[in-house]
């Protein structure tokens, strides 16, 4: 009698698993009838993770199942995640890529298959994209050459002798950023006073950047400023400078993000300026595109967000931030 029992319930949950899978949402794509979208990273620094929080934020308010992985600036992680998002039946993928060159293959694949992809913020040479979205990179490093110009304009006696630290090689945003601040800054209308002395890539790495700082300071003992390509940077650079036993403030430094690290340093007042990437509206931006896909709309294959960089300072940044939609993490 004991044998038969177990045997008819074996029966029986066998056939109610089932009808739960006909009723209930084991559809490809979907979890608990929830669409999955993939949210791929290229690191996992404040700044990625505060844009990451701001999609996932998005995407769960719009009824979808986010699934964000992290590619931790390799390409050949990156091309695992994006197949294992396909794999998990993704209908949509937003990327923020590694490699302008290096991301493409992650991108067609999933492309080819017709899962279609959004690039956010940076831009990469793939072809079966469904469209890339950002802001005009130029204008960052056009925000940080007029914060320096404003710097000239009030004492005609400072001359600037900087050491420019770039954030990732082979990144299209990186490049533009440093055209805008080579065009108006290093030449532009005080090309006489502000000069650049030395630069290098610290691939947006706080410790590549304060080794970096550390061997400056030595070799160019002129340097007086530092314009960085990002808040992690930022912090390697004036943990640098410390640790050098020189004092902060007998330094300019200017930055791009206005990320939790950068909004810490603006407040204590050894950062100097940001510049702030509207975080939340490319989130968003991304997030519109994604539904227009799902819908089967057809959009530019370039699409580009308004007023993504603005520059801030320590007494402007929790108002310009407010202004945005965005909380102040301090």
């Amino acid at each position: 009698m004991k044998k038969l029992v177990a045997l008819l319930l074996s029966i029986l949950m066998v056939f109610s698993f089932a009808a739960c899978n006909k009723e209930g949402g084991s559809e490809e794509g979907k979890t608990d009838d929830k669409v999955i979208i993939g949210y791929s990273l290229n690191s996992m620094d404040a700044t990625m993770k505060t844009m990451a929080d701001y999609f996932e934020q998005e995407a769960k308010a719009r009824g979808w199942e986010p699934v964000l992985l992290n590619a931790n600036g390799d390409t050949a992680t990156e091309l695992t995640n994006m197949e294992s998002l396909m794999n998990m039946g993704a209908k949509a993928v937003v990327i923020m890529g590694c490699d302008t060159d290096g991301s493409a293959a992650a991108i067609d694949e999933l492309g080819k298959a017709g899962v279609p992809v959004i690039i956010a913020g940076r831009g990469i040479n793939a072809t079966e994209y469904y469209t890339y979205v950002a802001g005009d990179h130029h204008e960052a490093g056009k925000a940080q050459a007029a914060y320096l110009n404003g710097l000239l304009d009030a004492d005609p006696a400072l001359k600037l002798n900087v050491a420019f630290i770039y954030g990732q090689s082979g990144s299209s945003s990186v490049a533009q950023r440093y055209e805008g601040f080579e065009a108006d800054g290093i030449n532009g209308p005080h090309k006489d006073r502000l000069t650049l002395v030395a630069s290098q890539y610290a691939e947006f790495d706080t410790q590549k950047a304060y080794d970096i700082t550390t061997d400056m300071l030595t070799t160019y003992p002129e340097i007086n400023c530092f314009v960085t390509q990002s808040d992690e940077q930022a912090s390697g650079i004036i943990n640098a400078i410390k640790a050098k036993g020189e004092k902060v403030e007998d330094y300019i430094i200017v930055s791009i993000d206005c990320s939790a690290t950068g909004q810490a340093y603006l407040a204590s007042g050894e950062l100097d300026a940001t510049v702030l990437m509207a975080m939340k509206q490319l989130a968003v931006s991304s997030a519109d595109y994604v539904a227009k896909a799902l819908a089967g709309e057809s959009v530019d294959k370039k699409n580009q967000v308004v007023g993504y960089y603005q520059l801030v300072t320590p007494e402007t940044y929790v108002e310009v931030l407010k202004q945005n939609g965005m909380e102040p993490a301090n």
